[in-house]
């Protein structure tokens, strides 16, 4: 019997669907991020506990979401093409993750311990990135991690996108004063075909009261 996707369906600001369905997808490396894998490898990245959840926006056909599942993680990746459920979510379900249709800036879940954030925040209109930013924080509890490879940094806004311009302050500028900065660096292991800089974000949500 075959197993349901689950479905969370918005209207999506972009014609993802067909993207993929055409094939224009100059994002899809064809496997995890090598900056990703480098870190799964070495422990950085790791689940720090059994049952450590991430949450993995805009998966696409899920390279990175798998890669972290097959490090441990319980993954929950989320993206609104249908389509890419036929393959992704059978793979994630039997790492133990799940994958569901729908738009994340309006998921909503309990408390992930991570997000991982690869080619999302830089395909989200610039008005919508504090909306992301609040979602986030409810979805990470107090010192979870939001770990960003961030791109193409240093294009400019005005160029348009998907995808657009972004940087650490853009990033953090949308988390708030919920999140402190941890780290931000360029990437060890960047893509090189990229026409634009990679760099590496990762940042800590904070309590209430230190956010206060």
């Amino acid at each position: 019997m075959e197993r349901p996707v689950e479905e969370r369906t918005t209207e999506p600001p972009h014609d993802w669907a067909g993207r993929y369905a055409t094939g224009n997808t100059p994002w899809d490396l064809g496997g995890p991020h090598p900056e990703l894998a480098a870190r799964l490898v070495d422990g950085r990245l790791a689940p720090d506990r059994e049952g450590a959840r991430v949450f993995v926006p805009g998966a696409g056909r899920g390279h990175d979401a798998l890669a972290l599942a097959r490090r441990g993680w319980a993954v929950t990746a989320v993206d609104p093409v249908e389509a890419l459920a036929a393959d992704l979510a059978p793979a994630l379900e039997r790492s133990g993750g799940r994958f569901v249709v729908g738009d994340a800036l309006q998921f909503d879940d309990e408390p992930f311990d991570l997000v991982w954030d690869h080619t999302f925040f830089c395909a989200i209109p610039p008005e919508a990135r504090t909306s992301w930013g609040e979602r986030a924080a409810a979805l990470l509890s107090p010192g979870a991690r939001y770990a960003a490879l961030m791109f193409p940094v240093g294009r400019p806004l005005d160029e348009g996108g998907p995808p657009f311009g972004m940087d650490g302050e853009a990033v953090l500028g949308a988390l708030g004063a919920r999140f402190r900065r941890t780290e931000e660096h360029d990437l060890e292991r960047p893509v090189v075909k990229r026409p634009w800089r990679e760099r590496w974000l990762l940042a800590e949500r904070v309590p209430m009261e230190v956010a206060d």
